[in-house]
């Protein structure tokens, strides 16, 4: 047994200048231990003791001159050291949320599951231990500061007071990757292949395909984050499954944790309705405004603004400003005919007694941003006039369509187009009532 005797009395009845000291210990009037020649005034005993029981001590110092007096007697009792030896709690506090471990007190095992993506090379445990000390092999463990690998199971080795020891075996698992994201998405067996745009916060999925294209039977090569996809009860394989793209897809991608996340898929094409009319063109790469990617392009009214009728038709400007230019309405490439248009009704006004105005006007699909098209873009609303449906093509029919583009050479004349024959022409009369179309942006 290992006992401590701290502060032996140097004063009062003790010799003076003492160089040593002389200590007895008692149980009752049985002397068990004596001691003489101690040099220092603490001291530790090696012989052992009674457990549990009373005992006394007396101390008494030597000088140069002799002896001192012996000390009053001391009672105490010496108590076995603890052999407790348990870890009682066991997290991670540095994570974020702190994650706290399962303890298995009868295997002496410590179970904690981290997020997916945790670095488990230096992770530090906080831990709580009824043990005087902890290792893990010969590093003293300190909680809340010692890093350990734990990539794989590592063992804590806890030291009880009386010297005994428990090992805790502590493993940290990773969770499964939540991630079910679709990253890319494309129709490679198109020509040109036909890359969607993905909106991950609406997690939709758009394309658009060239006229004519058979989407019965597509075929969809793609990216995901996810362990699985399916459509329906399907499963999906990226470049061989096909599915039926004539309505919206849904692709239900499976995380490895077993959350899903839902796709719709739909695809564009020439002649769709879309966005409040029909798709009328798609822009394509040099056209202005195309962007790689991403699907932009003109969405045309479903029918005309003008009337069915044989001679319907619209003014392209109030009469006060048939021989007056309107600065910035000469635009004619794809991406001009707003500007025009709004140039346009900034000299004539809001009314709709005019095209620029009419076309402004209109509001189908509830969008309030239709307007007059430019001289390219009239000319793809002529190119796709099938898909599209409703212009006035008969020679006999008035088959005569404004565009927004002022003739850069005159100030009293603007472009138009033929449906009959397809040709355009820069000098017709701003007081000329022909047939408008609104376009609007996508």
């Amino acid at each position: 047994m290992v006992i401590f005797v701290h502060h032996l009395p140097g004063r009062g009845r003790t010799a003076a200048r003492a160089v040593k000291y002389e200590l007895r210990v008692y149980k009752g009037k049985k002397l068990l231990l004596k001691k003489t020649g101690i040099k220092k005034r603490s001291w530790k005993a090696t012989k052992a003791l009674p457990l549990n029981t009373r005992l006394t001590w007396r101390v008494r110092a030597y000088n140069p001159r002799g002896k001192g007096a012996w000390s009053k007697s001391r009672a105490f009792t010496v108590v076995p050291l603890s052999s407790a030896k348990a870890i009682t709690a066991f997290s991670f506090q540095r994570l974020a949320p702190p994650l706290a471990g399962v303890i298995d007190q009868t295997a002496h095992t410590v179970r904690l599951t981290v997020p997916y993506g945790t670095d488990l090379s230096a992770l530090v445990a906080t831990y709580t231990t009824t043990g005087a000390s902890v290792k893990v092999g010969a590093t003293t463990q300190t909680s809340g500061v010692t890093a350990n690998d734990f990539r794989n199971p590592v063992t804590y080795t806890v030291t009880a007071a009386n010297g005994t020891t428990q090992a805790y075996v502590v493993s940290v698992a990773v969770a499964p990757n939540p991630a079910k994201a679709i990253t890319a998405f494309s129709f490679q067996g198109l020509a040109p292949p036909v890359i969607g745009v993905i909106d991950q916060g609406a997690h939709t999925i758009a394309l658009t395909v060239p006229y004519g294209t058979d989407r019965s039977a597509l075929v969809a090569t793609y990216i995901t984050t996810g362990a699985s996809v399916k459509v329906g009860s399907t499963t999906q394989t990226s470049g061989v499954t096909a599915n039926d793209f004539t309505s919206p897809v849904t692709y239900t991608v499976t995380a490895a944790d077993g959350t899903t996340q839902a796709y719709v898929v739909t695809t564009l094409a020439i002649g769709d309705a879309y966005g409040g009319g029909i798709v009328a063109y798609i822009l394509q790469p040099g056209d202005p405004g195309y962007v790689a990617g991403q699907t932009h392009g003109l969405i045309a009214a479903t029918a005309d603004q003008t009337g069915a009728g044989a001679t319907d038709g619209i003014q392209w400007a109030t009469t006060e400003f048939w021989n007056a230019s309107v600065p910035g309405a000469t635009g004619t490439a794809l991406g001009t005919g707003a500007a025009n248009t709004n140039a346009i009704i900034a000299q004539n006004g809001a009314g709709t007694d005019y095209a620029a105005g009419l076309a402004r006007a209109y509001t189908g699909g509830g969008y309030s941003d239709w307007y007059l098209p430019s001289k390219d873009e009239l000319d793809k609303l002529y190119q796709n006039r099938v898909a599209i449906g409703g212009f006035h093509t008969a020679s006999g029919d008035k088959p005569y369509y404004w565009s927004s583009s002022q003739s850069a050479d005159s100030a009293n004349v603007a472009w138009i187009q033929y449906f009959d024959v397809g040709s355009q022409d820069g000098i017709l009369n701003k007081s000329n009532t022909f047939r408008v179309r609104a376009v609007r942006a996508f």
